[in-house]
């Protein structure tokens, strides 16, 4: 090993079948399925961006495909140069803060459909779902960072659990980001659902009509935060158990309540496309435009 290795390939054993700073090798065949994965389905949202208009997939989706496929390019390197501490140190850095731009989009999103559905169920105004929980996001790729940047740099080991600790600090705030979120999101589908809003509607709010492509757009949001909180809690196991752990020297685990939670997450956007879930009908435009200057309206159609 060159002499630039880093302290954690120290802390580990010291026996031959050990030698491996991740406790195994990278697989060849699932480094490059996943590479393979994440950029069929990063290509597909940077081509929906572009064309669709969809501007604010670029730094979220997009960007967080770009990594991962950085991520498990490192691991591919690793395959064929075990001991290199390069590749080592970029998939560490690129698949533990990755996930985190993919989460700005479920804000937004889900933002965009309490603006359409009717903000007067909501416990934050729309344009609030971006700000605050972006702002939390961003907070939380920060910490992950200095964390991962300290414990690359870390000539002792208790440097290397200092920024550990720093890293498992940044996905406790993701942790917490989301929960807070999908809180507030299940409020919201239950007040709509049930018809009781949390105030007045303003001027110039609306009640959308909860039509199947924006149930469909629902769904997904949760189906993907889901998949995101899954990972995030399998991170805090894995770092929480340390560098010479079990957690993180088992393989599969890595593969399956990491990689593929992202996985799926990025591919419900290529089913269920952003573009289509926040698309208004020009005739629904018209029954809303109606709606706010009679007051013989049916009311709301709920789920």
């Amino acid at each position: 090993m060159n002499s630039t290795s880093l302290n954690i390939f120290a802390m580990r054993d010291s026996t031959a079948d050990e030698e491996s700073p991740y406790g195994y090798v990278p697989t060849f065949g699932i480094c490059i399925m996943f590479i393979s994965l994440f950029a069929v389905t990063t290509s597909a949202q940077l081509v929906h961006a572009l064309f669709a208009r969809q501007w604010f997939l670029l730094p979220t989706v997009v960007l967080a495909g770009c990594g991962e496929i950085l991520g498990w390019s490192g691991r591919l390197w690793s395959n064929r140069n075990l001991l290199a501490s390069d590749p080592y140190m970029i998939q560490i850095a690129c698949l533990i803060i990755s996930p985190t731009p993919l989460l700005g989009a479920h804000f937004i999103i889900f933002g965009r459909l309490v603006e359409i559905l009717g903000p007067q169920y909501s416990r934050f105004r729309p344009r609030l779902y971006s700000r605050i929980f972006l702002s939390g996001d961003v907070v939380s790729l920060v910490v992950q960072a200095v964390g991962g940047g300290m414990t690359a740099s870390a000539s002792t080991d208790s440097g290397v659990n200092l920024g550990t600790n720093i890293m498992l600090s940044g996905i406790a705030i993701q942790m917490a980001i989301l929960v807070i979120f999908s809180t507030t999101a299940l409020e919201f589908v239950y007040r709509y659902n049930k018809d009781t809003p949390l105030r007045r509607a303003e001027p110039g709010e609306k009640i959308g009509y909860m039509d199947q492509r924006r149930k469909v757009g629902l769904y997904a949001v949760f189906l993907a935060t889901s998949c995101l909180f899954i990972r995030a809690i399998y991170r805090l196991i894995e770092l929480g158990d340390g560098w010479n752990g079990v957690v993180i020297r088992t393989q599969w685990s890595f593969d399956l309540f990491d990689s593929a939670m992202v996985c799926i997450a990025m591919y419900i956007w290529n089913f269920v496309p952003s573009s289509w879930i926040l698309a208004q009908p020009q005739a629904e435009s018209q029954k809303l435009e109606m709606g706010s200057t009679s007051s013989t309206e049916p009311s709301t159609p709920r789920y």
